[in-house]
């Protein structure tokens, strides 16, 4: 019992890490898979388990990066900026927002900052979107195989 709960938990790390490009997330989940395995002698692992299994992580992992590099290709702003640009602009209108009031500290922000978001916001937000996408099918990829695992080598 207490290895099924360490090894979905690790598991559900490893979904959460799927979300970011940088980490991951599914070989962390199948690693959760192997340490199951490893605990009870493999007796529930079909070779077909592992065989999708790995096409999973595969798919999510390298075709992910393709997708990524794929769809943000021909934009005038970089991956990064499109994120990071996206996120302070939120976080400092949250926090003008909490230092100045909720219309004060927006305005404030949109006449400080916010202008530089304006001009590329068309581009920031097609890439952000097409960058959420990426991390869905990855995510979507995690949970099928977190799903396959419970069903079939959680036994």
């Amino acid at each position: 019992m207490l290895v099924k709960f360490i090894v979905t938990f690790i598991m559900l790390v490893g979904l959460l890490c799927t979300v970011s490009v940088k980490m991951p997330g599914t070989l962390i989940i199948l690693l959760g898979a192997v340490l199951y395995g490893t605990f009870t002698g493999f007796l529930t692992f079909a070779p077909w388990i592992i065989e999708v299994l790995v096409f999973l992580v595969v798919a999510a992992e390298l075709g992910g990066r393709a997708l990524r590099i794929y769809l943000t290709r021909n934009f005038s702003v970089t991956r990064v900026f499109s994120v990071n640009s996206t996120v302070t602009h939120i976080a400092g209108m949250l926090a003008s927002n909490a230092l100045l009031g909720p219309i004060l500290g927006l305005a404030a922000w949109e006449l400080i900052a916010g202008k530089t978001l304006i001009p590329r916001s068309d581009h920031v937000l097609q890439v952000v979107f097409r960058l959420a996408g990426v991390a869905a099918f990855r995510v979507v990829c995690g949970v099928v195989m977190i799903v396959i695992i419970n069903m079939y080598i959680f036994r």
